[in-house]
């Protein structure tokens, strides 16, 4: 994500520039906006890049109108519906006339100014009103009955007879004479829940208070799905069913009514034993859910009585996976936006969930832009769950980047018991075991530098220490890997109790590794030690917890009280965040 020079064409300076504006003015640029961007390692917890040189959070026909100066009528079309639909909410919502007339006025000035230029995307306009809306109208959550009256209406659909009677009509269940039980189980679930997808696109059952006939519902039941995720995500749900293993589904992209349906189908995923992190917004934007709807809806309560929230934004993985593996089933967590679907500013907490589930149920027309018309590939598959039309459902997968290279929990902790199990034979073969923390990424450009010093130095310390065990952690550093999923691996490592001695690097390892290399010390080089690595922070925090559990564990390198500078590692990173931003 990273917008260097390199990553620009060269050879058109002027249209080089006006991409560079293009992302300066969305505030999309991570470079100019490093608090609010996520960062390019954090990107790639979503997206796979490739040979892209950036990405864009728009469809590929919107970012070539912007970026070819062509925007006309599609731009100009965009920005009305965005005023079409920020007009009647202000309307509707701030009751003071002299407020609603003040806020009017003052959108529109923003409005005109912000679309002047034709580069500013459309939901970053969007945003922009919405953020003036809610600070002006001081409303903390508008359209709050509205949305819960719609939930009202989906919570008494859901148990009204009709609906019971239609739902459970065994009509359409296609079983053989020889059918096994665990066919039929599918079968079952699969019936109720493609009924439910059908139902998704009446949105008439939720905003009116009129009553439905059963022999309406099956009507609606049988709806025709279009497009060919629905054959995709049959034989992924067989496919995971019959694997045995634990599987979460990201859920994402959901709203007021609707959400109740959703919830029902996601019971119905839960029976099949497959787990469902559920995504909401994190502020107000339309009829989305957001985490205030979750925590003060009463429908919405009712629904998630037995869900684990997630309110921590920036959950590291760890935390996150010991979530996952807890005895819940479904769980809630915010994106850390108010728009549709934009992965430059989602929350750590979402990035992290987006890269530990199997796959993603997008429920949103327009996080479809980004997810199916665009031309990005992303880590895991996604499918496209919406209606555009009143009883329109179209389903279409888009399957992750081929190159993608996923290490899962169990995958991360066989490999960490293997090297515990392999440091159990040595100690009984009388080796001593020292584990070695060193700055790997820390310094920006120093990578491969980083590894050579670690390297010489480990290899240095093997040579003249005696049935040592020295452990090089850059030494089983695979290809995919970043440092969420190092850093997890090598925790059970450390807290296996096997570690002698912990050493973390000094600056007179530093400067013994060059020596061996008989190099002078780069500038960047002088007076660095493991203090200056937040991993290696983060590692001597849990040495020290080790240490007081085996009191005979010998810690050499910098005093704690030196590593105080870094308190968390950077998201997905082999390098530091700014000191400032800490």
């Amino acid at each position: 994500m990273d917008r260097t020079y390199e990553s620009f064409s060269g050879l058109d300076p002027e249209k080089d520039a006006w991409i560079a504006n293009f992302y300066t003015e969305n505030h999309l640029a991570y470079e100019v906006f490093p608090k609010e961007v996520a960062s390019p390692e954090q990107l790639r917890f979503m997206v796979l890049l490739d040979e892209e040189p950036y990405y864009f959070p728009c469809s590929d026909k919107v970012f070539k109108t912007i970026i070819e100066k062509k925007g006309g009528d599609l731009l100009t079309f965009a920005y009305i519906k965005v005023w079409e639909r920020v007009e009647p909410l202000v309307r509707s919502v701030v009751k003071d006339i002299y407020k609603q007339k003040f806020l009017l006025s003052l959108l529109g000035m923003k409005f005109r100014r912000e679309t002047a230029s034709l580069v500013l995307l459309p939901s970053r306009l969007e945003k922009r009103l919405l953020q003036i809306f809610i600070r002006v109208s001081e409303i903390e959550r508008p359209l709050a009955k509205i949305k819960e009256a719609k939930n009202r209406r989906i919570c008494e659909f859901l148990k009204s007879e009709s609906f019971k009677e239609a739902f459970n009509d065994p009509n359409g269940l296609e079983l053989r004479e020889d059918t096994p039980l665990d066919e039929v189980s599918f079968g079952i679930h699969l019936l109720q829940f493609r009924r439910l997808v059908a139902l998704s696109g009446h949105s008439e059952i939720w905003t009116s208070e009129k009553k439905v006939t059963s022999d309406t519902l099956r009507s609606m039941m049988k709806a025709p799905i279009e497009g060919s995720g629905w054959l995709w995500l049959k034989d992924t749900l067989r496919q995971w069913i019959h694997s045995e293993e634990r599987r979460y589904l990201l859920w994402m992209g959901v709203f007021a009514g609707e959400i109740l349906l959703d919830l029902a189908m996601i019971q119905i995923l839960i029976r099949m034993g497959i787990n469902v992190i559920l995504s909401v917004k994190k502020a107000f934007y339309y009829d989305s859910v957001t985490l205030d709807d979750v925590l003060e809806d009463p429908y919405l309560q009712e629904m998630l009585s037995g869900a684990e929230i997630i309110t921590n934004p920036n959950i590291s993985k760890k935390e996150l996976l010991e979530e996952l593996k807890s005895d819940k089933t479904l769980f809630v967590i915010s994106d850390g936006t108010q728009e549709h679907f934009n992965p430059l500013f989602t929350s750590v907490t979402f990035a992290r969930a987006f890269k530990e589930a199997d796959a993603v149920i997008s429920r949103s027309a327009e996080d479809a832009d980004c997810f199916i018309e665009s031309r990005f590939r992303f880590t895991r598959d996604v499918l496209s769950m919406v209606y555009r039309k009143p009883g329109k459902l179209t389903l279409i997968e888009k399957l992750r980047h081929p190159k993608v290279i996923r290490f899962s929990e169990a995958v991360l902790r066989a490999k960490a018991e293997a090297m515990v199990i392999d440091l159990r034979i040595k100690k009984r073969q009388g080796k001593k075991i020292l584990f070695y923390s060193a700055i790997v990424g820390s310094i920006p450009q120093q990578l491969e530098t980083a590894k050579k010093i670690l390297n010489v130095f480990v290899d240095h310390l093997r040579k003249r220490q005696e049935a040592v065990v020295v452990i090089n952690p850059a030494e089983h550093f695979e290809p995919g890997m970043d440092a969420d999923d190092i850093m997890y691996m090598w925790e059970i490592v450390q807290r296996s109790g096997l570690i002698d001695t912990w050493r973390f690097q000094t600056v007179d390892d530093i400067e013994k590794a060059f020596e061996l290399m008989d190099e002078k010390i780069p500038p960047e080089w002088i007076g660095k030690d493991a203090t200056y690595s937040t991993g290696c922070t983060m590692e001597m925090k849990i040495a020290l917890e080790v240490q007081k559990e085996r009191h005979e564990m010998q810690i050499i390198g910098p005093p704690w009280e030196k590593f105080l500078r870094r308190k968390e590692y950077g998201v997905g990173k082999l390098y530091d965040r700014a000191l400032g931003d800490i």
